[in-house]
């Protein structure tokens, strides 16, 4: 038996919290788990941006490597000095880039510039306009001999009686060349760019109008049968960069991948808002357009497109945004600028 005052004192210590107590205590978790829950929203934000940058920064990387090298190998084993011609205006019709102002043959540099051709409807300002730009250079997979790609000594050109240019190998045999491949012509004379559209026999290789590209023109007048002896035939690559209007970042490559249409597309980077594109000259000036001449405009007549063999570095500046939206509901952006340099660009290899 307990006494009243043994009672008393057992009451006292079994009695639970107050309602006071509990409303500070209640309050003191709230708190707490507010601020754990806030850290952890902040996180998962952070991780969020870190994803998403992570991921627009591991594309456009991806891609400028592969930009990189192209504008690594831009003129390798191109002639420099020893001018290659087109009929007027094919290249620009191909490209998409202004007309001369002339009517004789154009020149066909190495690097062939395009400025704020493109508008980009992916960017939601008014009358964007990406650049482009096209490098030539030595397919390295032709003719191979000693593990190094050497030129195909050739005869002069001839036409046929049906209006088609043939060049005839000294070796006597055609089985290096390919239907639909893009070729560098080059002799005594100068050098022209042609596209082969049938092999004759086993030792002819036909050039005919109405290829892929447009380049040929065929005939006594055609640039093909102005090549004089000693001539060489090479097969070259021919690469274009530019955004779609969609923003599709895009790696074309014309013939030589026997498509139809001339070329092939692939897809590098999406929703692109922008691709601008300098040339680093070799006396260290910029320039956005190096071939348009003293007063920029390109198309007119004071277009220069012997200066493109004067680049000597290309920056590219790609920007990029993202469909996701961040906590303010605006996308994801990232942009990067990296310089490449053209080193075959500063001296002539052939």
């Amino acid at each position: 038996m307990y006494s009243k005052s043994e009672k008393v004192t057992r009451l006292n210590s079994e009695k639970g919290f107050s309602l006071i107590e509990l409303t500070i205590s209640f309050a003191l978790f709230l708190i707490v788990s507010a601020a754990v829950f806030g850290l952890l929203q902040v996180a998962r934000e952070s991780k969020t941006v870190v994803s998403e940058n992570s991921a627009l920064n591991k594309n456009v990387r991806m891609a400028l490597n592969i930009v990189g090298r192209d504008t690594y190998n831009a003129g390798f084993g191109y002639p420099l000095r020893n001018t290659v011609i087109l009929p007027d205006n094919r290249l620009s019709t191909l490209l998409g880039i202004p007309n001369d102002s002339n009517t004789t043959r154009d020149t066909v540099a190495p690097i062939i510039a395009g400025n704020n051709l493109t508008v980009n409807t992916y960017n939601t300002a008014a009358n964007i306009r990406t650049d482009q730009i096209t490098m030539l250079f030595k397919d390295t997979t032709f003719n191979q001999v000693g593990g190094v790609s050497q030129p195909l000594s050739i005869n002069a050109a001839t036409t046929t009686s049906g209006g088609i240019d043939e060049i005839i190998p000294l070796s006597g045999s055609n089985t290096l060349c390919r239907v639909n491949d893009l070729y560098l012509i080059s002799g005594n004379t100068g050098s022209t760019i042609g596209v082969s559209t049938a092999l004759s026999g086993s030792n002819i290789v036909q050039f005919s109008n109405g290829d892929g590209l447009g380049f040929n023109q065929t005939g006594t007048s055609g640039p093909l049968r102005s090549i004089t002896v000693p001539a060489s035939i090479q097969r070259i690559r021919m690469i274009t960069y530019f955004v779609t209007a969609d923003g599709t970042f895009t790696r074309r490559e014309y013939a030589n991948v026997l498509p139809a249409t001339g070329f092939v597309d692939e897809p590098l980077i999406y929703g692109v808002e922008d691709f601008q594109i300098q040339y680093v000259m070799d006396d260290g000036s910029l320039s956005d357009n190096p071939s348009a001449g003293p007063n920029g405009i390109p198309g007119d007549a004071d277009d220069t497109p012997t200066n493109l063999a004067a680049v000597r570095q290309v920056r590219f500046t790609v920007s990029v945004r993202s469909t996701e939206l961040n906590a303010a509901d605006q996308p994801y952006r990232f942009s990067q600028t990296t310089t490449f340099s053209t080193r075959n660009l500063g001296y002539d290899v052939n």
